[in-house]
């Protein structure tokens, strides 16, 4: 964010918020997606989200959504952000933005943070899924808008698939995870509820006084009204585990694989008992979840190949891709 920028959204703050202090502005590094940035006014703090600059896929980095669900959405499930107010004035910035209070506390990412270190992991999975199934039930009256009917699971491979072609790389090795999915969905019959769909321990916030308590859920950005059990897909691609490839651990963006650790088939077990769902078979979830996960990082690596990016962490997305599509590979049936 360039200094005129700042000073642009900086008068536009002090205009809503009703302040004459100073902002300061600091950006979150990490992610891959979205941009956040920690505003500062004397002793208040907030949360802006806006999207990257440069060309995106279609309905994705969707502010004014992102925004307007969760304003709906708090009242009913206190874990999301609270919203405070959105911009789409591209003459105060260029891209929607909007503002929100914070939710401080501890965020598992790559590495362990050393308050769990001698902790029982188990106790911090267990947690985990507890919330994703109480996210999973929080009440949807207000939120119908995002409910498109019937045949979700159709919707996302065709979606996915796709999106996928317009960024197809040279060397493709995902044509056989596309046919298996295509042929192997399941009977599209739960109840849909609301769910995540980027829901891990790096958006997650725990309770830095209960250690093992989330006091928050963050990145609402793909959040909708579907079918439960791929959302558990998609968050069950990025658990990496110790039994997982040597080459999957070193790309994993959080310690899951760490000995303490569920596995997948701990989570799924703990994610029926804690929400009365049978389920006799995750794997088509998984697979589908492992490939959304690959045109998701293929995006981001296409619009780096054409230099709509800079960012040099960027750079190895490419052979992250095609690990992952190697792992959907390997648990075909």
């Amino acid at each position: 964010m360039t200094p005129e920028e700042q000073a642009s959204i900086s008068q536009f703050l002090a205009a809503e918020l009703n302040t004459t202090e100073d902002f300061v502005f600091k950006a979150f590094k990490g992610g891959a997606s979205n941009l956040t940035y920690s505003v500062k006014a004397d002793q208040h703090e907030w949360i802006m989200r806006t999207s990257p600059p440069g060309t995106k896929a279609k309905g994705a980095h969707d502010m004014n959504r992102e925004y307007h669900l969760l304003k709906k959405l708090h009242p009913n499930f206190d874990l999301c952000p609270e919203v405070v107010l959105f911009c789409g004035d591209e003459t105060i910035f260029p891209r929607e933005f909007y503002l929100m209070k914070p939710i401080n506390g501890i965020i598992i990412r790559q590495q362990l943070p050393a308050v769990y270190q001698d902790a029982d992991l188990s106790l911090l999975c267990k947690e985990l899924i507890d919330v994703h199934v109480q996210l999973h039930q929080a009440p949807t009256t207000e939120l119908q808008n995002f409910n498109k009917g019937p045949g979700y699971i159709e919707r996302q491979i065709s979606g996915w698939v796709h999106r996928y072609s317009r960024v197809t790389p040279t060397a493709d090795i995902a044509q056989p995870v596309i046919k298996w999915l295509s042929n192997n969905m399941p009977q599209d019959n739960r109840d849909y509820t609301l769910i995540h769909n980027d829901y891990k321990f790096d958006n997650v916030v725990f309770d830095p006084t209960n250690t093992h308590k989330i006091i928050g859920v963050l990145d609402w950005e793909m959040t909708t009204i579907g079918d439960p059990l791929m959302d558990l897909g998609c968050s069950l691609a990025y658990w990496f585990e110790a039994n997982d490839h040597e080459a999957m651990q070193k790309i994993s963006m959080m310690p899951t694989y760490l000995d303490g650790m569920m596995t997948r088939d701990e989570l799924v077990h703990q994610y029926s008992l804690s929400s009365g769902l049978t389920i006799d078979d995750y794997h088509f979830y998984y697979i589908y979840g492992l490939f959304r996960l690959a045109v998701i990082v293929q995006q981001i690596f296409y619009r780096y190949e054409r230099g709509q990016t800079d960012n040099p962490a960027f750079k190895p997305m490419g052979m992250i891709r095609d690990l992952i599509l190697k792992q959907a590979l390997a648990h075909l049936k």
